[in-house]
């Protein structure tokens, strides 16, 4: 059985990780698609990869639990949050090109 404690734990560290996923991967797509990445980008991308995979958590789990499976879907919690990101980045090069 799993305490409230290292249930936290686990959270928090899943937390820890998909921000520090959300600020590579608006690194690299900022790289790839030769935008202008600063702190201030890096500080929203991290939030934004950290809000994202919450909201992907509580769907995942609400699922889990309607159909009686206990499967996580941590990769797709990672996968969705990073995901985020390369969109937040496509719609900022689509709506100022030159930027």
């Amino acid at each position: 059985m799993l305490t409230t404690g290292l249930v936290t734990s686990i959270a928090l560290v899943t937390l820890i990780a998909s921000s520090v996923i959300g600020l590579i991967v608006g690194f690299i797509t900022c790289l790839v698609l030769r935008i202008h990445w600063d702190a201030k980008m890096a500080v929203t991308d991290t939030l934004l990869t950290a809000i994202v995979s919450i909201a992907a958590a509580f769907a995942f789990a609400a699922i889990a639990m309607a159909r009686g499976q206990l499967d996580p879907g941590l990769k797709w919690i990672l996968l969705i949050a990073a995901g985020s990101v390369v969109i937040r980045h496509l719609i900022r090069l689509a709506r100022h090109p030159g930027k």
